[in-house]
């Protein structure tokens, strides 16, 4: 279980303290779920030095040695999941009224994707976490530096970031009294420009960890 002061930095050996305060917004009162994302990048310095001056990030960061990073407080809402999909439509369990609302905004006239998938998010967020998936308002971001292919697949993480992926999954799960299914992957939750297997990789390899366990 991790120590997290009053202020919401984790005290322990195992994680660096490297604050980005451009990345913290509104305070974070409730912690639902954790959401797996890849950096696209070679390295963990070119992500902190974005940091200082986007407004989009995730709380914690492993490198390409292993290190964990932690650049906001788990008291801060950061920006890292984007426009959210459906989950009733990716798992196809929707009330009929659902379904038809979803589709209304996913055939509205004149209207872009963008702002349709910013209107689905809009009426996700009107359901209880878990009938919709989590967002920026109710989870963790942990990303994880790795390099995405021409064939748009992330490359599998390396030893020393699995080990301590899987370490940090762990005590966050621990220390949040979370489930395996609380766990996401980016890509498979939201619209964003890294595409669909962001943090696909990372998460299958922990759960099968777990397996037999």
């Amino acid at each position: 279980m991790l120590n997290v002061d009053k202020e919401g930095w984790v005290n322990n050996v195992k994680i660096v303290k490297e604050h980005r305060s451009s990345i913290e917004h509104l305070p974070l009162s409730i912690i639902n779920a954790v959401v797996v994302h890849r950096t696209a990048s070679v390295s963990a310095s070119s992500v902190l030095n974005a940091y200082k001056k986007q407004k989009e990030g995730t709380h914690l960061l492993i490198d390409e040695n292993g290190k964990v990073i932690q650049t906001a407080s788990l008291k801060k809402q950061c920006w890292h999941v984007g426009k959210l999909y459906s989950r009733c439509k990716a798992l196809s369990s929707c009330s009929e009224e659902d379904a038809e609302a979803i589709e209304a905004i996913l055939h509205k006239k004149n209207t872009g994707w963008g702002q349709k998938y910013r209107l689905v998010t809009r009426h996700e967020l009107k359901k209880v976490y878990p009938d919709r998936f989590p967002h920026n308002h109710d989870s963790i971001g942990i990303e994880i530096v790795g390099m995405i292919s021409k064939s748009e697949i992330y490359e599998i993480p390396n030893k020393l970031q699995l080990k301590s992926f899987f370490w940090l999954l762990d005590e966050l799960i621990s220390t949040f009294s979370f489930s395996l299914n609380d766990i996401y992957a980016h890509g498979k939750i939201a619209h964003k420009d890294k595409k669909q297997s962001e943090g696909a990789a990372a998460l299958k390899a922990y759960l099968i960890s777990k397996k037999g366990k």
